[in-house]
């Protein structure tokens, strides 16, 4: 899908050159780009985003090795007097913290890598950075992909998390959540929303169907038959609907044994805290299993953050 927005230029808004690919620099027009030696390069010691994937550091790395890092990260000089630690033990005390870009100078580290192309600012010019993204994203005229992504712009730039953003932007968590998940939509249905074919409240309810042919085939009637919301929310659960009764069905025939009252009456029990279907498999020796459906991925989120697990991964 084709995206020309100031708003997917994130960095950009403010630093010339931050988002772009990287192409050495030595003066003239707008800001330098500088190959700075990783071991120089500290992170903020108040980033939100505690954990990065160790695999999907590996990928990056693998890439970095072979075409090197195409977009420079943006860092800030230490002020007078500021000390922050070094990232590993036996590096020299670094000259610079960094902004935005935390991922890929992990990942440089796995791959070997000793420079990496950065620009360099002020700690005033980031937050007027931060300030530019929010008043971005308040914006009344935004749709609701525009939304979404400048959410995502602001995540990545910063690694806050959902709810983070959400108390920087005085919503509510599951208002920031809700149009995250719109990103997960297909190209073909997020071109839809983009040009007003369809609702938000339309790509709301397109996201309770599985992802692929049947939510494309809903969102193309959407639109050749100009359903409403209400008509699309019914068709969802129809289909959500037909999904339980076919897990059902198979739960059934593969249980070797009938459920007692007693395993129905935790199940239900189970049923009412979570506020999804439970299955309870029982085998011979008292082993078994037991499974809590979730019908997208914003319900898998909350089921997690009830078991007390958390869900911001990267």
């Amino acid at each position: 899908m084709a995206k020309n927005r100031v708003l997917g230029k994130g960095l950009s808004a403010l630093i010339q050159g931050a988002d772009g690919p990287y192409v050495p620099t030595t003066g003239g027009e707008g800001r330098a780009i500088h190959e700075l030696p990783v071991v120089e390069l500290a992170f903020n010691p108040d980033q939100p985003r505690k954990v990065f994937r160790q695999d999907k550091l590996e990928e990056l790395a693998a890439s970095l090795r072979d075409v090197g890092v195409l977009q420079p990260v943006l860092v800030r000089a230490l002020t007078r007097g500021e000390t922050v630690a070094p990232d590993q033990a036996g590096d020299p005390p670094p000259k610079y913290v960094v902004v935005a870009g935390e991922r890929r100078v992990r990942a440089a580290r796995l791959a070997g890598l000793a420079t990496v192309p950065a620009i360099a600012c002020t700690y005033e010019e980031t937050e007027a950075l931060r300030i530019a993204l929010l008043e971005n994203i308040q914006r009344e005229d935004l749709g609701p992909i525009e939304e979404a992504e400048a959410y995502r712009s602001l995540i990545d730039a910063y690694g806050a998390t959902q709810e983070e953003l959400a108390d920087m932007l005085g919503k509510n968590r599951s208002t920031v959540a809700n149009a995250l998940r719109l990103l997960a939509l297909e190209d073909e249905i997020q071109q839809l929303v983009e040009d007003g074919t369809l609702s938000r409240g339309h790509a709301k309810a397109l996201l309770s169907v599985p992802a692929g042919d049947q939510r494309l085939r809903l969102a193309r009637l959407c639109r050749s038959r100009g359903l409403s919301v209400r008509e699309t929310e019914r068709r969802a659960q129809g289909a959500a609907a037909a999904r339980e009764r076919t897990r059902r069905r198979r739960r059934t025939a593969t249980s070797p044994r009938g459920e007692s009252p007693e395993v129905r009456a935790l199940r239900e029990r189970a049923e009412s805290h979570f506020g999804s279907p439970v299955s309870i498999e029982r085998e011979a020796g008292g082993k078994g299993r037991i499974s809590v459906a979730f019908f997208d991925d914003g319900d898998l989120e909350r089921l997690l953050a009830m078991m007390g697990i958390q869900t911001d991964l990267d």
